[in-house]
């Protein structure tokens, strides 16, 4: 079953609160092409469940086999809420040993045993590329919800090559996008998910500053604590007010330890990015000019038919398609005597 012994590109899955979305691309490395692209709803992710879901893995095949997929190969993103990120301090270490720090530190976050967690790191850089470290991102599961969600895969006949946190292939992709930002360009970077958001800082040199937190609705708050309007976006503002003040206390804590930090603007990626009032609450509290991440500028859609709602829902199913680059500064151009 769907087989292809020449396949190119992987097969990306992105695992949602409730749906699946399979994406894959075709063409080269510098005009990628989407060639197909399926999304399956009413899919909710429960990491905890131990058996395999028959409805779901026959969904799954039916979507690979009339979708316009090719090959088995895939890779798979895993959703905020299972996966552990936590910025944490650390000395100056070799290699080997800043990996062992961060996979002990994980044992003790997540409470298993080691040879239970899977842990990696992202270096946080405070000044010039090079610089001491004393800051990583811990990314950190519980292997057995890597399992799962592989087993699920395979039961529908692919096989899961890498996995890795949507929400930072969405961060990857947003600063690929960017080009590295010139020296002393900050800006900012939202993924939101429907029970979660992903909020880093950014600049010429990498990653400055992340947080992942569980956002609430503001259903319950006054709606004047945020002047509305006539339009739509404004109008459901309020709902967003306690999330972008959360977002507007780690933007201060940013500009507090590392002066000149506050972003230019802020891009929004994710499956709610394009809801209205995002937007309008992001500039009303924390005087953040927004954008969206257009993944259609990064890939070309033109070969498939759009897929209902923003394409901006598509963002992190698109970076995990996309071949890995790493948050690193580009090397510096040689000087010409």
């Amino acid at each position: 079953m769907f087989k292809s012994p020449h396949q190119r590109n992987l097969i990306a899955v992105e695992f949602g609160s409730n749906s699946l979305r399979l994406l894959q691309l075709a063409g080269n490395t510098a005009q990628p092409v989407v060639q197909a692209a399926h999304a399956i709803s009413g899919v909710h992710w429960n990491s905890q469940q131990t058996n395999v879901d028959e409805g779901t893995v026959r969904r799954l095949r039916d979507a690979l086999r009339g979708g316009g997929f090719t090959g088995r190969a895939c890779a798979l993103a895993l959703p905020s809420k299972s996966v552990l990120t936590e910025c944490i301090e650390v000395p100056t270490l070799s290699n080997d040993e800043l990996k062992e720090t961060v996979s002990w530190t994980a044992v003790d976050r997540l409470g298993n045993d080691r040879s239970e967690i899977v842990a990696g790191h992202v270096p946080i850089r405070t000044g010039t590329l090079g610089a001491p470290r004393g800051e990583v991102l811990l990314i950190a599961a519980r292997r057995a919800a890597v399992n799962k969600a592989m087993g699920l895969l395979a039961a529908a006949g692919l096989e899961p090559r890498r996995a890795e946190l949507g929400a930072m292939a969405s961060l990857r992709m947003a600063w690929n996008h960017v080009k590295a930002p010139a020296p002393g360009t900050t800006f900012a970077f939202l993924n939101l998910e429907s029970d979660h958001a992903s909020l880093a800082v950014l600049n010429h040199y990498g990653l400055l500053f992340h947080r992942a937190f569980a956002w609430e609705s503001s259903a319950d708050i006054n709606p004047g604590a945020i002047p509305m309007a006539g339009s739509e976006d404004e109008s459901h503002a309020w709902r967003w007010r306690q999330m972008a003040e959360e977002m507007l206390l780690c933007l201060r804590h940013v500009e507090r330890r590392a002066g000149g930090a506050w972003p230019q603007y802020m891009l929004l990626s994710g499956a709610l990015a394009d809801e209205p009032g995002v937007a309008t609450a992001i500039r009303s509290v924390c005087g953040a000019e927004t954008r969206l991440l257009q993944n259609e500028q990064i890939v070309d859609w033109s070969k498939v038919t759009r897929p209902a709602g923003p394409l901006t829902a598509w963002s992190t199913a698109v970076a995990v398609a996309l071949p890995c680059e790493t948050l690193a500064a580009p090397q510096k151009e040689r000087r010409v005597a």
